[in-house]
C-alpha cells in the first residue's frame, strides 16, 4: 500500500512531519502524546490515512474511534503492558528525557528480559556499568505504561528503617510513623475511582547498602510472600503485584574492579530473593547515536561528523575497558559530557566550529581519568579517530592563527 505523503500530519510545536506524532514528541520534545493533546487539544497525533489503514488492516472499518482508554498498551522490547488510564502521569517516575528502548547489542537481550519479568510482576537485581540504563529502563516503564512508582536511594550510614517506620514525638508522648515505603508496599495506589493499583518499587544504589540495611529489605524481598515487620511485631503483606526493582554497579560481590569501592558485598541468602538477576551492558552506538544526537541539535547542525567520530571512540575505548586494558569508565554520561562541551566550545566562539573539536572539547573526559597512565593510555585509544572541522570553519584571531584558547 503506498500511502500519500501529502496527507502527513505536522507537530504543532516545531512543524515536523509525520503520519504518527508519538516518537516525535517524545525524542523531540520529551513529551507524551497526552500532554501535548492536553496543550494542544485541536492536534490531530495520527494522520487519518493512517488510522484507516488501520481499521482496514483489523477488518474494523467500521470503527472510527481510537480504542477505549481500558483497552491501550504500549509496548517495550516486544512485550505488550497495558496503560492504566486511571494513573496519572506524576505519579510515575519521570521518563528519561530522549529514552529509546534499544534495539541492538547486548542490552537490547538485556532488556527483553527485564521486560518479561515485569509483565509478571517478578522482583529484580539489575547490575551494570554506569550509565547502563538500568534506573531509566524503570522509569520508561512507569511513566508509560503508567504503573505508579516511587524511587528510594541507599545511602550509606542512613538508617532505612525511616523507610518502614519512624519515631514521632507529639504532646501525648511517643509513636510510630508509617514509612514511605511500607504505605506504597502495602497499599499501593489508590486511584479516584478507588481501586487499588501496585507500585513498582525502585530501589537505587543497591550495592551501597551496609549490613544492617541490606537486613531491613529482606522479608521484602521474599519471593513467595512479601512481608513488612512491625516495630512491636505485627506483620504486613505486601499488595500482590507490586514489583520491587534494585539496581546496582556490582553483582553483589562487591567491588571486584577496583573502581566501585563504595560496593559492598551482599549476603547470598538475600541476593537469592531476587526472582530476576541481570547484568545491563552498555548500549550499542546505533542505538546511542540518535540519542546523543537529539541531546545535542548545535552540533547535528553544525559539525554533524562528530558523531561518527565520537561512536568510534567509544567503541574502542569501552572494548579496551572490558579487556581490563585500560582501567577506566566510560559510561553514556561520559559521551554527552564530552558532546556537551564540544558544543560549549562552539557557542564560545560564536557558532564558529574549529578543527579537530572533538579532541579539543575532550579533557572534560580525560582529566577525570584517575591518573597519568590511564589518561594517556584513553588519548592513544582515542586520538586516531577524532580529527575534523576545516581552517574555512575555524575561528581566528585577527593575524589569522588559529585560537589556541580551547
Amino acid at each position: 500500500m503506498t500511502i500519500d505523503a501529502e496527507r502527513q500530519i505536522k507537530c504543532a510545536l516545531c512543524g515536523h512531519e509525520s503520519f504518527y506524532l508519538g516518537d516525535h514528541l517524545l525524542e523531540a520534545h520529551d513529551m507524551t502524546v497526552e500532554a501535548y493533546q492536553a496543550s494542544n487539544p485541536n492536534a490531530p497525533v495520527v494522520s487519518a490515512v493512517v488510522w484507516d489503514a488501520y481499521q482496514t488492516a483489523a477488518g474494523n472499518r467500521r470503527r472510527r474511534q481510537p480504542p477505549a482508554l481500558e483497552e491501550l498498551t504500549v509496548e517495550l522490547a516486544g512485550v505488550q503492558f497495558p496503560i492504566n488510564p486511571n494513573v496519572p502521569e506524576d505519579a510515575c517516575l519521570p521518563l528519561p528525557p530522549n529514552y529509546r528502548v534499544p534495539e541492538h547489542g547486548n542490552l537490547k537481550r538485556d532488556i527483553r528480559h527485564a521486560a518479561i519479568g515485569l509483565a509478571r510482576n517478578r522482583s529484580f537485581y539489575i547490575w551494570g556499568m554506569p550509565g547502563s540504563g538500568k534506573d531509566a529502563f524503570f522509569h520508561a516503564f512507569s511513566n508509560l505504561a503508567r504503573r505508579p512508582g516511587k524511587i528510594f536511594q541507599i545511602k550509606p550510614g542512613v538508617d532505612i528503617e525511616a523507610w518502614f517506620f519512624a519515631r514521632a514525638f507529639d504532646g501525648q508522648g511517643t509513636s510510630w510513623e508509617e514509612g514511605d515505603f511500607l504505605k506504597a508496599a502495602r497499599d499501593g495506589y489508590l486511584t479516584e475511582n478507588g481501586d487499588r493499583v501496585p507500585y513498582l518499587l525502585l530501589i537505587t544504589d543497591f550495592d551501597r547498602a551496609d549490613r544492617s540495611q541490606a537486613e531491613a529489605l529482606r522479608l521484602v524481598m521474599d519471593t513467595t510472600m512479601g512481608r513488612i515487620s512491625g516495630p512491636t511485631g505485627e506483620v504486613y503483606k505486601v499488595l500482590p503485584g507490586t514489583v520491587i526493582a534494585a539496581t546496582a554497579n556490582t553483582a553483589g560481590g562487591g567491588d571486584t574492579r577496583g573502581r566501585m569501592i563504595s560496593s559492598n558485598p551482599l549476603d547470598a541468602s538475600l541476593m537469592d530473593r531476587f526472582n530476576i538477576s541481570l547484568e545491563f551492558h552498555w548500549m550499542d552506538w546505533a542505538d546511542e547515536e540518535p540519542i546523543c544526537q537529539a541531546k545535542f541539535p548545535l552540533l547535528v547542525e553544525k559539525a554533524p561528523y562528530v558523531f561518527g567520530q565520537i561512536g568510534n571512540a567509544t567503541g574502542k575505548l569501552r572494548e579496551a575497558i572490558l579487556a581490563e586494558e585500560l582501567h577506566w569508565e566510560f559510561s553514556h554520561r561520559a559521551v554527552c559530557n564530552w558532546l556537551c562541551h564540544a558544543e560549549d566550545i562552539i557557542f564560545g566562539l560564536g557558532g564558529k566550529v574549529p578543527p579537530n573539536l572533538l579532541k579539543r572539547a575532550a579533557r572534560v573526559v580525560l582529566d577525570k581519568a584517575p591518573d597519568d597512565e590511564t589518561r594517556e593510555g584513553a588519548k592513544k585509544i582515542m586520538d586516531p579517530h577524532l580529527s575534523g572541522g576545516t581552517l574555512e570553519t575555524g575561528s581566528f584571531t585577527e593575524s589569522g592563527k588559529l585560537h589556541e584558547d580551547f
